[in-house]
């Protein structure tokens, strides 16, 4: 007997309550802002805790974030199928657990290979968030809402980081008269988010437990599994999912990373302290954000109408216009920089959206954790480009350049969409609003 149940307009998979629903959109309410808001703290930790120069930040955060990647792509993939053997609540409550083991930590290291050790467990986190944030948006919806629901979750997303990157972004400087000095105003402001970390946690308890309706458990090996999901991009959508999830994933980085890191540059070289060029970083970034909350309900209105395909198409044009347009700023902290930003928030939203909706409408239900975990593993490869490449061209060239190597990446998305959505034409396949919602 069925047991489909709505919230508000989104009707769910056969099983999901709304309590699961409302479990799973406190999470993406959390989540990014959690992902982000170490990184933004970031440039305070390598000035006041390791006494590194400003000419040097570019190289050194980009170099952590490469081994953070490493460590990411090692094991994102391995997550996702094993939510596939003990279901999604058990690894989304493991993820929460290491974030807030994660920012207890971070803001406590005196040296670089600590600093690095530290970013290592935050990197198990997001491996394992990752993975369940694209799963359980993919799970807990009939196929007419998927759009929907993702654009929820996506909005929900914008709203969570703009939180954390503009009102929580000013905790060092809240707390610097009681801690008395930097270093301790940033272990205070990192040990509320990791209070933050662990109370999301708790609430993970309330996602469905088991695994999804119409699956049966797995015998196989996680590995086996893994390899399933590698499979599935004989599917051509699946494939431009993929490859979408690799330029998609270094969008936001650039973001959290060198956006960030250009705003506090080019804040502190006016004469701006520390605490107060942070907060100027986080509000250029809550632009950003706020750009893609606004966006996303749009976006996912037409995920739920159009060819999905087409969606990725037009996803990544924008996002080729906005990094592009953003790299050709001369101030950054200027009001001229804030259209540029707006298309590139929005860009930044569609990447995603569209190719989570995608990869949700292609993926076999009793591999969805499998497919997206090896979506998640394209991404980390992104990021890990991005942060290679991204600070030394940082460095060498200009704040930028890694905004001009990211529009270039999402132009291969686009156009290679457009090569796959060709060729269905030439041999007749086409997908209708109707075909989606079956």
């Amino acid at each position: 007997m069925s047991t489909n149940h709505t919230l508000g307009p989104i009707h769910l998979a056969d099983g999901v309550q709304p309590r699961h629903v409302i479990a799973y959109l406190f999470a993406a309410f959390v989540s990014i802002g959690l992902f982000t808001y170490l990184v933004l703290l970031t440039p305070y930790v390598l000035k006041h805790n390791l006494g590194i120069e400003q000419e040097n930040f570019g190289q050194v955060t980009g170099d952590i974030q490469f081994w953070q990647e490493i460590l990411v792509l090692c094991v994102i993939g391995w997550f996702g199928a094993l939510s596939d053997r003990w279901g999604r609540r058990r690894v989304y409550i493991i993820g929460f657990i290491l974030m807030g083991v994660a920012y207890a930590t971070y803001s406590f290291a005196t040296t670089l290979p600590e600093l690095i050790a530290f970013r290592l467990i935050f990197a198990l986190a997001i491996a394992a968030n990752s993975a369940m944030l694209a799963a359980v948006v993919a799970d807990y919806p009939a196929e007419q809402s998927r759009g929907k629901l993702a654009a929820t979750s996506m909005l929900l997303n914008g709203v969570g980081a703009t939180l954390f990157s503009g009102a929580l972004g000013s905790l060092p400087d809240y707390f610097l008269p009681m801690a008395g000095d930097e270093i301790w105003a940033g272990r205070y402001a990192y040990l509320t988010v990791a209070g933050i970390a662990f109370f999301s946690a708790f609430v993970m308890l309330g996602l469905k437990p088991g695994l999804p309706a119409n699956t049966l458990p797995k015998n196989g090996s996680v590995l086996s599994l893994m390899k399933e999901g590698l499979a599935a991009a004989k599917n051509g959508r699946i494939a431009v999912s993929y490859l979408g999830s690799f330029a998609a994933r270094a969008d936001m980085s650039i973001i959290t990373l060198f956006l960030i890191l250009w705003a506090t540059i080019a804040g502190t070289n006016t004469g701006l302290s520390s605490a107060e060029a942070t907060k100027i970083a986080g509000m250029k970034m809550g632009i950003v954000m706020a750009c893609s909350v606004f966006w996303a309900p749009v976006f996912g209105i037409m995920a739920d109408k159009f060819d999905r395909l087409n969606l990725i198409i037009i996803g990544f044009l924008l996002a080729t216009l906005g990094y592009g347009w953003v790299a050709t700023q001369a101030d950054i902290l200027s009001s001229a920089a804030i259209p540029a930003l707006v298309l590139m928030g929005i860009g930044q939203s569609s990447t995603i959206l569209s190719c989570t909706v995608l990869l949700g409408q292609e993926s076999p239900a009793a591999l969805r954790g499998s497919t997206f975990g090896m979506q998640s593993f394209f991404g980390a490869i992104g990021i890990l480009m991005i942060s290679l490449v991204g600070g030394r061209l940082f460095d060498n060239i200009g704040p930028f350049a890694p905004f001009y190597a990211i529009a270039s990446a999402n132009a291969l998305v686009c156009v290679v969409g457009l090569g796959v959505r060709m060729r269905e034409i030439k041999i007749g396949r086409g997908y209708s609003a109707a075909t989606q919602q079956k």
